[in-house]
């Protein structure tokens, strides 16, 4: 029945699709630390390592600025290197949102959305000392 529905343009919502768009909408409004041009990370996908530029990062996901060709759905790893504790974190990331045409804008260049999965409890708590931390001004 839903199917036939959604086939002449009705829009069907059961209560999973609605408890997956609000977990969409709580993931994107997680506190995400912009990090400066040139924070690098590497993105490995299959047999190959990729090195991505860290836009910003919160303790679910991240924004990586790569032109690597990966599709939304698939999972891939991501190296990550917190300073100034120098600990390296290779987070399983699912890829939920690829803009590969052009700049969308200033705070979306072309790049990749990814959501972490399966985050222990030690690596959340280093995420989020990291996203809390406040970059340093350089003085004049």
């Amino acid at each position: 029945m839903a199917d036939e529905l959604e086939s002449r343009g009705v829009v069907v919502t059961t209560e999973e699709t609605e408890a997956e768009e609000k977990d969409d909408r709580e993931r994107r409004r997680a506190f995400r630390r912009k990090l400066p041009f040139g924070r690098g990370a590497v993105l490995l996908v299959g047999e190959r390592a990729h090195i991505v530029g860290l836009a910003d990062v919160s303790v679910t996901g991240a924004y990586i600025t790569t032109r690597a060709p990966v599709t939304a759905g698939e999972t891939h790893h991501l190296k990550v290197l917190l300073m100034p504790a120098r600990v390296e974190l290779t987070l399983r990331a699912e890829i939920v949102r690829v803009s590969q045409a052009e700049h969308e804008s200033a705070a979306h260049p072309r790049g990749v959305a990814v959501h972490f999965v399966d985050v222990d409890e030690s690596t959340r708590r280093q995420l989020e000392a990291f996203v809390a931390r406040e970059p340093r001004r350089r003085e004049l």
